[in-house]
């Protein structure tokens, strides 16, 4: 199968299961909680899955320590100590910048 069909493929199935849930929250009254608290860890969940990607391979192959891992140890201290987005992206970008630079 071309990418390009698979990629028509992917975006009709997103589609259609956005349109399914729409229909059928109108047949329900409410959400239960433990329904709506799973879905909420959702996000937090494929942020994490796609940073530990990008820390653990750099194409096909392993990534080695780098300055990449350096940064994260820095700006999830800043998180951690902040937690603010903006006051992590503040440090932690320039921080892999001037890794990087030395490196």
């Amino acid at each position: 199968m071309s990418p390009m069909a698979q990629i028509v493929l992917a975006g009709i199935g997103t589609y259609l299961f956005r349109v399914s849930s729409i229909a059928l929250a109108g047949r329900f009254d409410a959400i239960p909680p433990r329904v709506e608290m799973a879905l909420s860890m959702i996000p937090p969940a494929v942020r994490a899955a796609i940073a530990a990607e990008s820390l653990l391979f750099d194409g096909e192959a392993w990534r080695g320590l780098d300055e990449w891992h350096l940064a994260i140890v820095g700006a999830g201290l800043v998180a951690f100590r902040t937690k603010s987005v903006a006051i992590c992206l503040a440090v932690g970008m320039p921080l892999l910048w001037g890794l990087a630079a030395i490196g």
